[in-house]
């Protein structure tokens, strides 16, 4: 599992003074990112070995807002590794209280969008990460 901290601002609030939905895919991305980064295999270096990490899906759930001034945890872990695909799960938290939960599932594909298998050494990255 990695740990993200996001301090939220104030140009990510809704009228209703809460984050904007859409903000929190922003944050759960990031999150995924620092993880990706945290096993040496950071957005540039995906590219640079020709490949793209894309989101196929996300399942969220809301299950309560955040607002300006909040220090939130993500916290990222793998829960499924296939040849092409992964699922992430996410959880954002307010301390001890879980305001999202997400399921995001990616697939590697070429810098052209064709679906591949994921370069070797990314899949031996990320099932390490698994096991931690």
């Amino acid at each position: 599992m990695h740990s993200t901290t996001i301090h939220v601002r104030w140009g990510e609030l809704d009228p209703y003074h809460h984050v904007n939905h859409a903000t929190y895919l922003s944050y759960l991305e990031h999150a995924r990112i620092a993880a990706l980064d945290s096993i040496g295999w950071g957005m540039d270096v995906i590219a640079a070995a020709g490949y793209q990490v894309v989101v196929v899906s996300i399942d969220i759930r809301f299950r309560r807002p955040a607002t300006a001034g909040d220090t939130l945890t993500i916290d990222t872990s793998l829960t499924h590794l296939g040849a092409s695909e992964s699922t992430w799960s996410q959880v954002i938290r307010r301390g001890e209280e879980i305001l999202v939960e997400a399921e995001v599932r990616s697939a590697a594909t070429t810098m052209t969008g064709r679906p591949v298998r994921a370069p070797e050494g990314l899949r031996t990255a990320l099932l390490a990460f698994a096991e931690r």
